[in-house]
This record gives structure tokens, C-alpha cells and sequence, in this order.
């Protein structure tokens, strides 16, 4: 059941807010592009927003029918009790239904691939073609998952800010590779003020903190890898410190029929980093351009 509880026109590229009913939760879905023209779901990663794709969703327009989701615990989709990969993967089948639109191209970064790669695997009637960008199938079993992303979300969950400026300087050190203009339109929409006027994250840090450590194995994700019959261009950065080559290699091979896409200059944040690469090289696979 699709329920538009508001609907937000932007006339500079005819944008509207959807408010999607599935699972029990409202989920905010940005909706571009012809309705009649072939859908494209579009999932961010951990901690991101429907707005931080906005070169991607603007150029997919103009040829399909563009439904950006807004994931579950963040921006504007409520938070949950339950942040694992199956549970994220349920959530894309069910609005894939709700949303009426038959069979879908799915477009996923980080947590958004594996949610993706987990929807096609278990529901292959509901996914025409699959674009992974950065999914490391081999990262929860890793220090980095277990340890530093559940400290780093814990610790964002309790931050707070005077302004844009201050969370910019902290995330343009910390990541060399983001473009300034990118990285402040990311912060714009994914921070939000308080009751005292400071500036928060919108994303439920202390519940996302459980996704790597309890939501899901690797194994999980190598077997839905080589559950996948949907065809498949996976992306990773050239310098993606969570995505070696190698690994992306063996990927694209037990994929079959996958396709790998270098980019260079990039690290995993590739939405911050080199969103018009990421554009180029997915407008050039899906299918059904008008």
C-alpha cells in the first residue's frame, strides 16, 4: 500500500517526497523521472540520505522512473527496533510491491548494495538488473566492522554541532578524497537542529552501530552473491580500503555473467567522492533508456 502523506514539488528537476507504507514503517521515498519510464530504486549506505545521490537521481530521470529510499533509521524514515541486512532486504522487496512498479533496477551503495544483492538473491522475479557500488562481501568479519564503524556510530549518535563548517572540516581530513561541494550538500541534508538550535545526525547511531556486528556474515553475502541471476555491474573506488581488487574480482566471477567498474580517484564513499563516474558507468549498463 503506497500512502503520499505529502508531496514536495521541486520545479527545477519535478522531484516529489513520498511517504511509503511497508513493514510497519513510513518510509521517505524521493521520486523522480516519468512514472511510465522503467524504475530504478536507488539505497544509500550506512549513514547517508536519498539527497546525497542527487547527481545520480537527476541523471537517471531523465530516461526511468527514479524512487529513492530514504532506509530504514534514517533521514527521514523512522528509526527501528531491527537494522539487519535480511530485515533491509525485506524492506526493498515489499516496496518494490508497494510501490506498484512490477520488476526494478536496484542501485545500492555499501549497506544499500547489500541490501540489494540480499532482495535479488531471495526474490529474482522482483530485480531486472543489479548495480552494487562497494559492497564488501568480506567486511563484517573485519576490525574495521566490528569495532571502529559501531565506535564511530556511537559516537556520531551523541555529537552535535555550532554549524556545517565544523562537521565538514572533520570529514574532509578524515577523507582527503571528497569533493568539498559533494561533501557539504551530504551534511546539509543529513544533519538537522535540535531543540537547542545545534545540529544533530539524523541517522539512529546506536541502532545502525548493530548492523555489521549483528546483522549479518560474511557468508551471507558471498551465498547471495552466488544466488544472483539478475545481470550485474558491481563499482569500487580505486583506493577502497574495504573493496580490494582482488576481492571484487573473485566477486564478478561467481556473478557469471557480472561486469566490474573501476573508479578512479575514489575511495568507498564514492557518493561524496566521484558521484558523476558512478553515473556514467550506471547509465551505460541498465538497460530500457528512453
Amino acid at each position: 500500500m503506497t500512502t503520499v502523506d505529502t508531496e514536495t514539488i521541486n520545479p527545477a528537476v519535478g522531484a516529489r517526497d513520498l511517504a511509503v507504507v511497508a513493514r510497519g514503517l513510513t518510509f521517505h521515498v524521493r521520486e523522480l523521472g516519468n512514472p511510465a519510464s522503467p524504475p530504478v530504486l536507488v539505497l544509500h549506505g550506512i549513514m547517508g540520505h536519498v539527497r546525497e545521490w542527487d547527481p545520480l537521481t537527476d541523471a537517471l530521470a531523465a530516461d526511468f522512473h527514479v524512487l529513492a529510499v530514504d532506509q530504514r533509521g534514517h533521514e527521514e524514515t523512522p528509526w527501528a527496533a531491527d537494522y539487519t541486512a535480511t530485515a533491509l532486504a525485506d524492506d526493498v522487496a515489499e516496496l518494490i510491491c508497494a510501490l506498484g512498479v512490477g520488476r526494478a533496477h536496484l542501485v545500492g551503495h555499501s549497506m544499500g548494495a547489500m541490501a540489494a544483492s540480499l532482495c535479488a538473491a531471495q526474490h529474482p522475479d522482483l530485480v531486472d538488473h543489479l548495480v552494487l557500488i562497494e559492497l564488501p562481501p568480506d567486511v563484517p568479519d573485519t576490525e574495521f566492522a566490528t569495532r571502529e564503524l559501531p565506535a564511530m556510530l556511537t559516537a556520531l549518535a551523541g555529537a552535535s554541532y555550532a554549524g556545517v563548517e565544523e562537521p565538514f572540516e572533520e570529514w574532509l581530513a578524515a577523507n582527503p578524497l571528497a569533493n568539498p561541494g559533494h561533501l557539504r550538500h551530504y551534511l546539509r541534508h543529513g544533519l538537522a537542529p535540535r531543540d537547542d538550535g545545534r545540529l544533530a545526525w539524523r541517522f539512529d547511531g546506536h541502532g545502525l552501530a548493530r548492523l555489521v556486528t549483528d546483522g549479518v556474515t560474511s557468508a551471507q553475502l558471498w551465498a547471495g552473491l552466488d544466488r544472483l541471476t539478475a545481470p550485474t555491474l558491481l563499482i569500487r573506488g580505486e583506493h577502497s580500503p574495504l573493496l580490494p581488487w582482488s576481492t571484487a574480482l573473485g566477486m564478478v566471477r561467481r556473478l557469471g555473467g557480472g561486469s566490474l567498474v573501476e573508479i578512479p580517484g575514489a575511495g568507498h564513499d564514492l557518493g561524496v567522492e566521484q558521484p558523476a563516474a558512478v553515473v556514467a558507468a550506471t547509465c551505460a549498463f541498465l538497460p530500457g533508456r528512453t
